[in-house]
């Protein structure tokens, strides 16, 4: 899944930043692994390792879940964190607002 063309990527950003300060986020593919909460969304910088992108697809396959690719660093310049590769959120409606601004 990717954005739209015509996206207004702030408001994206908005969304993001609304899940991290609620905590309603999962950090990286091992806590997306191990967790029980059901993530609805999982955004991923496009330079994912291979390993990290095919257990990242084997969660996809078995637990139905929506992927965004997001651009190189995009991550870690709107969280202002490093190494942010994987980034899942927990909430449904900010999964959804997201989901709205994806073709």
């Amino acid at each position: 899944m990717r954005l739209k063309d015509n996206t207004p990527i702030s408001k994206i950003d908005c969304y993001v930043h609304f899940a991290v300060r609620s905590g309603k986020v999962l950090w990286g593919v091992d806590s997306l692994v191990k967790s029980r909460k059901p993530a609805k969304i999982v955004l991923y910088d496009c330079t994912l390792g291979q390993n990290s992108k095919k257990v990242l697809d084997k969660l996809v396959a078995e637990r139905n879940l929506c992927v965004l690719e997001v651009p190189e660093n995009y991550l870690n310049t709107l969280l202002k964190r490093e190494n942010v590769r994987v980034l899942a959120i927990t909430d449904y409606s900010l999964a959804n607002a997201i989901l709205g601004y994806c073709e």
